[in-house]
């Protein structure tokens, strides 16, 4: 009977993580919801202290995936939980933390391997990326830091994937029309449907934020990104004594920038 616990929660937080419904109602996840939050949150703090510091960008993005999970960062009434949150990212960050325990755990409480936790893994994905954003230069592994593929590795491993559908997914997340150097010639490579010419819904997200056509030349999309930073950076609402909720949204901006920056600029290295 577990597994058929907190269904209607399991459905609805995975339309928030894929995109599909991102305001999709919450009923009460119970256990299911603890496991999500210091899991995912546990995690993405490891990820973040990995390389000795914490960026603008990962706590961005790691506050997106609070208000993913239903916890309103500017909601005085969700405070506590709120607080929670943050506490369990500190968590996480402290390195004798066992954040494999607690991804073991969701895992146990989702399914293994199950649709949610590929969604969980790709979530992971995306903050790994998210600090390799300038580290472009191994193609075969992607750009990912050393340290950031082993963690991937074993929580992929604690959600039930192996090393190639770790592959995979962090293939998706790069946007890239092919696997990587390390996925050719595997099992889960030659049986990989190909991949439509098309870009994928993330990418074509990335080509409308930074207000490009689809086929525009690397050199375009460079003078557009500057161009978006220039409008929304959050510096430049600093003479206005703004919010604090209105610097949120700013670096909110400009962290989906720049992920659409780095996305399309991996896609055409890729094609290279």
């Amino acid at each position: 009977m577990k597994r058929f616990r907190h269904r209607a929660y399991r459905r609805a937080l995975l339309a928030r993580l894929s995109g599909e419904s991102q305001h999709a109602p919450l009923p009460d996840g119970g256990s299911t919801e603890a496991a999500f939050v210091a899991a995912l949150l546990q995690g993405l703090g490891r990820l973040a202290r990995l390389d000795g510091r914490v960026n603008e960008s990962e706590i961005a993005f790691a506050e997106r995936v609070i208000a993913q999970l239903g916890l309103p960062l500017m909601d005085s009434n969700r405070q506590q939980a709120r607080a929670a949150a943050i506490a369990q990212f500190e968590l996480g960050k402290a390195l004798n933390t066992d954040v494999l325990a607690t991804v073991r755990e969701l895992s146990r409480a989702i399914g293994a391997a199950s649709q949610l936790a590929r969604q969980v893994l790709r979530t992971f994905c995306e903050a790994a990326y998210l600090k390799s954003s300038y580290s472009w230069r191994d193609e075969q592994l992607g750009g990912l830091r050393l340290k950031d593929r082993q963690f991937l590795r074993e929580v992929a491993e604690a959600l039930g994937f192996d090393k190639a559908q770790m592959l995979m997914v962090c293939s998706e997340v790069r946007g890239d029309h092919c696997a990587s150097a390390d996925l050719r010639g595997s099992a889960a490579f030659s049986s990989r449907p190909a991949l439509p010419l098309r870009p994928s819904p993330k990418l074509a997200s990335a080509y409308n934020t930074l207000g490009v056509a689809m086929d525009a030349p690397p050199e375009e999309l460079r003078r557009a990104y500057h161009r978006q930073m220039a409008l929304h950076h959050p510096d430049k609402l600093l003479s206005q004594q703004p919010s604090p909720e209105a610097l949120r949204r700013a670096h909110l901006k400009v962290h989906e920038i720049r992920e659409a920056f780095e996305s399309l600029r991996a896609q055409h290295r890729a094609r290279a």
